[in-house]
């Protein structure tokens, strides 16, 4: 009968599992060592968009957030009711169609009143307008709980945003609120307030509703190796760069990008958003 050396059976398997350990730690090391190869040092980028004259003044991130594709889709008006009831929302009026004005070449659809005026372009973009301004003596006011007050107001949702402009000019306040999904921006979905003396006298929106995270292939690399990619992009010599942030990025209107600006739904997916002190903002990413 066979008997079993277990001693023996022993020592072979301590060495194939130092073997197996011992391949898995090699494998571990080299992954490491080439991704520390790939990612560029603060230090060196700045020093490359030095040779095109463009300046960092502010912090380079240093942390990569792990963030998915995000399927996205307009918030859409393109059925005659769903123009009515966002229209009535703005304009006070029995009888919204007899102001209703359709300009096929922009695709837009205007309803104004004596007051006021309302448009919805491309069944998603709209804008409000306040026309009978009078000059007042100035008030002291909270320009946010205007925005918010407004929001509520029209029946919009007043906790999926995030303040990212402000502009003062005399007694007109200029505030720019972005979307955000789990403490990220999502680009390019905005509204745009301008508010004289407590009161809102245009308002645009352009928002987009997340759907789903998607698993996919294109991940945000660190924010020092994405910034290299400005060495190639034209208009930015002699420029500020004044902030670096991470975001989701959705636009149609890109058609670098995106085939046509017709699209009501897609991906959007991880970049990094780099403004400028002109005003000019680039979006990196994985292609």
């Amino acid at each position: 009968m066979f008997k079993m050396d277990w001693s023996k059976a022993k020592k072979i398997m301590i060495i194939a599992f130092i073997v197996v350990n011992v391949a898995l730690l090699s494998t571990i090391i080299g992954n490491d060592i080439r991704s520390r190869d790939y990612i560029t040092t603060e230090q060196d980028v700045k020093e490359r968009l030095k040779k095109i004259n463009v300046d960092i003044k502010t912090d380079i991130p240093k942390s990569t957030p792990n963030i998915q594709m995000l399927e996205v889709e307009y918030q859409s008006y393109d059925k005659i009711n769903s123009k009515l009831d966002i229209a009535r929302k703005f304009i006070n009026s029995s009888n919204l169609l007899e102001l209703a004005k359709i300009d096929e070449r922009k695709n837009s659809i205007i309803f104004e009143s004596e007051h006021e005026r309302f448009k919805i372009l491309k069944d998603r973009k709209i804008v409000y307008e306040y026309k009978s301004y009078e000059r007042s003596a100035p008030v002291k006011y909270d320009y946010h709980e205007v925005a918010s007050n407004f929001l509520e107001d029209k029946g919009f949702k007043t906790s999926d945003y995030k303040l990212t402009k402000l502009e003062k000019n005399n007694d007109i306040v200029n505030l720019t609120y972005t979307k955000e999904y789990q403490d990220t921006m999502v680009e390019k979905s905005y509204m745009k307030f301008t508010i004289r003396n407590a009161r809102v006298i245009k308002f645009e929106r352009l928002w987009l509703n997340t759907i789903k995270e998607k698993e996919n292939n294109i991940k945000l690399r660190p924010a020092t190796d994405s910034l290299l990619k400005l060495l190639s992009v034209e208009g930015i010599r002699n420029k500020t760069i004044k902030n670096i942030v991470a975001c989701y990025y959705f636009d149609p209107n890109n058609t670098d990008v995106f085939e046509f600006d017709e699209f009501k739904s897609g991906d959007a997916f991880p970049a990094w958003k780099v403004e400028f002190t002109d005003g000019i903002i680039k979006y990196l990413y994985e292609e």
